[in-house]
C-alpha cells in the first residue's frame, strides 16, 4: 500500500467532503429544510473525521520513536471509533427533531431548491463513492475503506432526499399540501434510521481494536500455522499471543523445544522462523512478529 497515494486520497475527499457541507448547510438554511440542513451538519462532521484520518494516516507513515516504539498504528481504531459515534450521535439526534418535526405540525419548506441540490449532490456523491472504491482496490487501505463510507452515507441521504421532495412536490401539485409538511421531518426519521447500520458497521471492528478483543480469524490462522509446524518438527508445545491495532498485526510465538531437539547453530533456528513467517503469509510493515524457542515450559506460561 502506498501511504503518499493515500495521503493524497484522504486530503482530496476532506476538500470534497467540506465543499458539500457548506453547500449543504446554506441550502438548508435557505430552504428551510431540516433534512437538508441536517445532511449539511453531517458532511461538515464528516469532513472533520477526513482531517483525523488524514493526520493519523501522516503518524503511521513516520517510523516510531521512543515514546512510541511500536509506532502509531493505535491511532487508527480510535479515529474509526470517533467517526462511528458521531455517526451514531447525530443519528439519534436527527430522529428526535424529525419526531418533534411531526408533533409540530411538520415544515413548509422551497421543495425548487432543495429538489435540485439532492439531485446533483446524489449524482456527485455516488460517483466520487465508486471512484474512491476503484483506486482503493490498488491502495488496499482500511482507512480510506471506512472513510468512503461517509460518502455512500451522503449519497443515500441525497437519494433519499430527493425522492421524498419529489413525492411532497406531486402531493402539492395534487392538493394534498397539508401533507406535503410531514415529509420533510418524516425523511430525518427515515434517514436518521438508515444510518444506524453503517455506524455500526465503523464502530463494531473499532470497538475491538481498542478493546484488545483477540481478533478469531488471525488467530486460527496462527494456530493452524503453528499445529502443522510442531507435527512436522516435534515440537513438545508452543503458545501464541495475536493482537490488532487497525490494519497492524502483532504475533507472538513462544515455542517449547525437546531437551534433545538438534540445533546445529543458530541458523537453524533462523530457518524455523523463517518457515513459520512464511506460512503466515507475506510480511509487511504493518505485521509485527516475534517468535522466541526455549527448552522450558516455565518460560512460556
Amino acid at each position: 500500500m502506498s501511504n503518499r497515494g493515500e495521503q493524497a486520497l484522504l486530503k482530496q475527499s476532506t476538500v470534497l467532503m467540506f465543499a458539500v457541507a457548506i453547500a449543504g448547510i446554506a441550502t438548508g438554511f435557505i430552504s428551510g429544510s431540516q433534512s437538508i440542513l441536517f445532511d449539511g451538519f453531517f458532511s461538515l462532521i464528516a469532513t472533520f473525521i477526513k482531517v483525523l484520518m488524514l493526520i493519523t494516516a501522516r503518524l503511521i507513515a513516520k517510523q516510531s520513536n521512543a515514546r512510541f516504539q511500536f509506532g502509531y498504528w493505535h491511532l487508527e481504531p480510535m479515529v474509526l471509533l470517533i467517526e462511528g459515534s458521531f455517526l451514531l450521535l447525530i443519528a439519534i439526534y436527527a430522529f428526535l427533531n424529525g419526531v418533534f418535526g411531526i408533533i409540530n405540525g411538520g415544515r413548509d419548506i422551497e421543495l425548487g431548491l432543495v429538489i435540485v441540490y439532492a439531485a446533483v449532490f446524489s449524482l456527485v456523491e455516488f460517483a466520487y463513492f465508486f471512484y474512491v472504491r476503484y483506486r482503493n482496490r490498488r491502495l488496499k487501505s482500511s482507512l480510506i475503506q471506512f472513510d468512503n463510507i461517509s460518502w455512500l452515507v451522503d449519497a443515500m441521504l441525497s437519494v433519499g432526499l430527493l425522492v421524498s421532495f419529489l413525492a411532497a412536490l406531486l402531493l402539492k401539485s395534487q392538493g394534498y399540501g397539508q401533507w406535503a409538511l410531514y415529509v420533510d421531518p418524516a425523511i430525518l426519521i427515515l434517514l436518521a434510521l438508515s444510518m444506524l447500520a453503517p455506524a455500526w458497521k465503523i464502530l463494531k471492528p473499532a470497538m475491538r481494536d481498542v478493546l484488545g478483543i483477540v481478533p478469531d480469524q488471525l488467530d486460527s490462522q496462527v494456530r493452524q500455522v503453528m499445529d502443522q509446524a510442531k507435527a512436522a518438527h516435534g515440537f513438545d508445545d508452543y503458545v501464541s499471543y495475536v493482537q490488532k491495532h487497525g490494519r497492524a498485526r502483532f504475533i507472538e510465538i513462544h515455542v517449547v523445544l525437546p531437551a534433545d531437539y538438534p540445533i546445529a547453530a543458530v541458523a537453524t533456528l533462523d530457518a524455523l522462523r523463517e518457515e513459520i513467517s512464511t506460512a503466515l503469509g507475506k510480511p509487511d510493515a504493518a505485521r509485527w512478529l516475534t517468535i522466541s524457542f526455549t527448552g522450558e515450559r516455565k518460560w512460556i506460561a
